[in-house]
């Protein structure tokens, strides 16, 4: 008959995401070491004196299809200072949408930048008016190199490379001249959806063709994408970060968790273990507490 009240369970469960703060650091300085990293953020409500919007980041990273180590970080606002400080050190492949703030990264000679496929196809797909013939040829060309990707993860990392080359590399050639041609001769309202549609793939031009390079790099950025949604899902039952350290705590504790889901390890068995034992773990070897290194390690 004891009775706890919220504020006294929330400032715990806040306590307990400031303690695990190195495992999220730890993977961060993980997934960056990769050299193959996947981007995106989201809105959330935080209070803090009055109801704010703020900014919860993802990093997801590794060198496979779909790694598993996803960390999330928390900003008060969506200014491109917050990423670029993160990833300015930062040497590899980065896939992202088109937020200024990746663009201005790709002008960095250490980073490759993958713009996102699936949202080229999607403005695309959006233009609903206009030379729908065009457009429909567009997709279709789209669709194939789609379609080519789900046959080349299935190869050796060479064997990948050399199908790119052969079979992806003409497809965005054809593409890139086409929508050259489209635009400089093409009769197209300047306004019009289609117009905007073939002004994005345009911009993006310099590096449509960066993804043929790397073994480990994708057509999209789904795989970051994958890792917003359960927080664009989550916010609607949570609704809201209850300060700034809630957020970092928040943070924290969803970093931690959707790894555990992403390698199919339980999070509350893994964070039950890992709260027991963290404070008398060597902070040298907190790579040892890692989710991965948790279950590989249980087994």
């Amino acid at each position: 008959d004891i009775n706890i009240s919220r504020k006294l369970l929330s400032q715990w469960v806040v306590r307990c995401g400031i303690a695990l703060k190195p495992l999220r650091d730890e993977m961060l300085k993980q997934i960056l070491e990769s050299g193959n990293i996947f981007v995106d953020e989201t809105s959330v409500t935080f209070l803090e004196k009055k109801s704010k919007s703020g900014y919860l980041w993802t990093i997801c990273g590794g060198s496979s299809a779909d790694p598993p180590y996803r960390i999330y970080f928390f900003k008060e606002n969506r200014k491109e200072e917050n990423i670029i400080e993160v990833l300015k050190n930062y040497h590899g492949v980065l896939h992202s949408d088109k937020y200024s703030g990746y663009v201005k990264l790709a002008q960095n000679k250490d980073i490759t930048w993958n713009p996102c496929w699936a949202h080229i196809r999607r403005k695309f797909f959006e233009a609903e008016s206009g030379d729908l013939v065009f457009r429909g040829w567009v997709l279709d060309e789209i669709q194939k190199l789609f379609k080519l990707e789900e046959k080349a993860w299935l190869l050796s990392e060479e064997e990948r490379l050399k199908l790119r080359k052969e079979l992806e590399e003409p497809i965005i050639d054809e593409l890139i001249k086409k929508i050259k041609d489209k635009l400089i001769t093409g009769n197209i309202l300047p306004k019009s959806k289609l117009r905007k549609a073939l002004g994005y793939f345009f911009s993006l031009i310099p590096y449509l063709k960066n993804y043929l390079k790397h073994p480990f790099s994708r057509l999209d950025n789904n795989v970051a994408e994958r890792a917003i949604r359960p927080i664009a899902i989550g916010r609607k039952n949570w609704m809201f970060f209850g300060s700034l350290n809630g957020a970092e705590a928040g943070s924290v504790i969803l970093s931690l968790v959707q790894t555990c889901r992403g390698i199919g390890a339980n999070p509350r068995e893994y964070l039950e273990d890992i709260m027991r034992r963290l404070m008398g773990h060597s902070f040298k070897k907190v790579h040892e507490l890692l989710p991965d290194q948790w279950l590989q390690n249980k087994s």
